[in-house]
């Protein structure tokens, strides 16, 4: 009873323990306490509405500092679709991506002109497709950085050619352009017959029933791709990795690396940086699988540079072995070559220039070749007149195509062309303005980026008449004179063109040439409709290209 009487009083049992002994020692009673701590609380509410109205008030002030700049205004100047604040024009573009490219390339142009602006969020886009425009970019020796959009490939392909910039770029450039000779490119012609007469069995195989007969429709993309990846492997690195006839693991990784940047790229990680999207599921994927592309670069630049070491690829860069026999040089090996007589080339920086070679050299080429059948397989006309001239070259021999045989595939290289105007490989080209300048009326302010849509552009009815039909003949020399220069670009142009578009294109009249003197192709339009392209990394068909094979003979 005596320890009942003696009991402390019931306390508040919401205070922290530092609480109760500061009441205490203050002698604060229990229920002024609890109505003390019930206005911290209150008060505390009040202070957090504050700060995140003062956040809002901050935000909302640093925003409408940004839409009154100088930089903004310049570029609001330019016509353009309404823009929201902070999304820009993200918000009004479609979901999917072929949408995307009908809209930026299509209807905007349409709505807006051949040179107007959109926004995706804070970054401005200066879109172009008139070939006076293009040319005051592509033939500038001002304007030749890549726009900060491409970063999404420097963990791939580092500071490569097609990423690398200012005297960096210069150098490279210079160095590689040897590889590119007209002399070199004649050695590669066995390479192209070779896997051309793979590419060939492969189509026939797949599109043949159980009777014998033509008769199945197949998906020729992937066949292609495999084909030119098994080409370019072999003439960028000197290796065979046989891809049209096993599933390598470099295979497989080159396709899914090429799928997560696209994924990335028309995703919200795209806004992420670098360490935080590595963190996230995709992310841990791309890293995995750069470090074993990485891994088996490095591995081929070892091997050969031991090679080279032990004389065993001694001779100069055109080829020419201790014995006076011609020898082919992978483009790897000139490069190697070139840093063993003093170039300096650290081990990473040969590893990216390699990378790049393998990234634009395969998809893009398979790309334009699925576009080109596409067009062929719907123009049997013109179909017709390619075979009459491979007839007139080759005869009814099985030879292999030559360079001199090449040369004179005039009309075939005609509809290249005109497949490449419709559907170019790279439908857009994205430079980053490192000086304020005039363009069409207009000031490009310093830091914009200026957009070429080359699709647009082949598509301009000012230069095409008929822009949407296909026609060879546009490309004939009597068609093409008085055609400004810059209105056909499929391979760029000006100082940064492709470097490799002599190589592309005499691989697309190889293999072009070796699958229509076999085949005849045909393409169900009322079945499946015009394909819908996808302007990811390269211009490929939305579904695949479900193409019906015959033989030609």
């Amino acid at each position: 009873m005596g320890h009942s009487a003696i009991q402390p009083q019931r306390r508040c049992t919401c205070a922290s323990s530092w609480q109760i002994y500061f009441r205490d020692w203050l002698r604060i009673p229990d229920d002024w306490y609890r109505k003390g701590f019930e206005f911290v609380m209150w008060e505390a509410f009040f202070a957090a509405i504050l700060l995140v109205l003062g956040l809002l008030a901050i935000l909302f002030l640093g925003h409408h500092r940004w839409e009154n700049s100088s930089y903004v205004k310049t570029i609001d100047r330019i016509p353009g679709p309404k823009k929201k604040p902070i999304f820009g024009n993200a918000t009004a573009l479609p979901k999917e991506i072929d949408e995307i490219m009908q809209t930026i390339q299509g209807k905007w142009v349409r709505q807006f002109g051949r040179i107007y602006r959109n926004w995706l969020g804070f970054r401005p886009f200066v879109q172009i497709s008139s070939p006076i425009f293009m040319e005051k970019i592509l033939a500038s020796q001002t304007f030749i950085e890549k726009s900060t959009s491409y970063n999404i490939l420097r963990p791939w392909l580092g500071g490569g050619l097609l990423l690398a910039s200012g005297d960096r770029w210069r150098k490279n450039r210079r160095l590689l352009t040897p590889a590119f000779h007209f002399q070199i490119l004649d050695n590669f012609f066995d390479v192209f017959n070779k896997n051309a007469d793979i590419l060939c069995q492969q189509l026939a195989k797949a599109s043949i029933s159980n009777k014998g007969q033509f008769t199945e429709e197949i998906d020729v993309f992937p066949f292609l791709k495999k084909c030119t990846l098994d080409i370019i492997c072999e003439a960028a690195m000197g290796i065979k990795i046989n891809a049209q006839l096993e599933d390598t693991q470099y295979l497989r990784d080159v396709h899914r690396i090429s799928e997560i940047v696209v994924e990335r790229f028309f995703s919200s990680s795209n806004f992420l940086p670098d360490w935080l999207y590595h963190w996230t599921p995709h992310g841990r994927e791309h890293t995995k699988i750069l470090e074993r592309l990485h891994g088996f670069t490095s591995k081929v630049i070892q091997e050969r540079k031991q090679e080279i070491a032990q004389g065993r690829l001694e001779g100069d860069v055109n080829g020419e072995d201790l014995g006076g026999l011609k020898k082919r040089r992978a483009f790897l090996d000139l490069i190697l070559m070139a840093v063993k007589g003093g170039v300096e080339l650290s081990d990473v920086d040969i590893r990216n220039e390699v990378d790049t070679f393998m990234f634009e050299g395969h998809d893009t080429t398979a790309a334009a070749l699925v576009w080109l059948l596409y067009c062929m397989a719907t123009n049997p006309g013109h179909q017709e007149l390619v075979r009459q001239e491979l007839d007139e070259v080759f005869g009814d021999s099985d030879r292999s195509c030559t360079i001199e045989d090449a040369n004179k595939l005039k009309y075939l290289e005609c509809c290249i062309k005109e497949s490449l105007r419709l559907y170019p490989a790279v439908p857009n080209i994205i430079r980053y303005v490192v000086e304020d300048f005039e363009l069409g009326g207009y000031k490009i302010p310093a830091g914009a980026s200026v957009s070429m849509q080359i699709y647009a552009l082949h598509r301009n009815e000012d230069y095409f008449s008929d822009p949407h039909s296909f026609k060879p003949e546009r490309f004939q020399a009597d068609e093409s004179i008085g055609r400004h220069s810059y209105a056909f670009v499929p391979f760029s142009a000006g100082p940064r063109n492709c470097i490799g578009q002599r190589f592309a294109m005499f691989e697309e009249k190889v293999l072009a040439s070796s699958m229509l003197r076999r085949f005849r192709f045909s393409y169900d339009m009322a079945k499946h409709g015009s394909p819908r392209a996808n302007a990811e990394l390269v211009l490929r068909p939305k579904k695949g290209m479900q193409l019906r094979l015959a033989c030609s003979r």
